[in-house]
């Protein structure tokens, strides 16, 4: 993995989403450990989603379906929390959802920060 390329991601999210973006943080799915995280992250947070992550995968066995390539929890008040599973790793967004527009954030930012994270996995 290029950490450079990591930082770049981040740079990537933080303009695009402006005074939108609160915080982010990329973590091993394995044991949680922290690859790259802004300052303002909540790391245990990104834990907690990482084990809510295997749990919504375990239970998604039981039916014909599979967790897609993120999904989106929206928290009371005006924080939102995109996850995004790249099998070994898993990143975490948090924005504030009042001021990102949540069609920005999946169909422009969440496409861009993929390629941009998959081209540093593979570096």
């Amino acid at each position: 993995m290029n950490i450079q390329k990591v930082n770049v991601c981040m740079d990537i999210l933080k303009k695009d989403l402006g005074e939108g973006f609160i915080a982010s943080c990329i973590i091993m799915t394995e044991d949680g450990q922290v690859l790259v995280a802004t300052d303002q992250a909540n790391i245990a947070e990104a834990t907690l989603l990482n084990d809510a992550t295997a749990f919504i995968r375990n239970a998604l066995k039981t039916y014909p379906a599979e967790l897609g390539q993120y999904y989106y929890v929206d928290v009371a008040g005006t924080m939102a929390v995109l996850v995004i599973p790249f099998g070994d790793y898993q990143w975490t967004v948090t924005v504030n959802k009042k001021q990102v527009k949540l069609g920005l954030l999946l169909n422009v930012v969440l496409p861009a920060i993929i390629n941009a994270f998959e081209d540093a996995v593979v570096s």
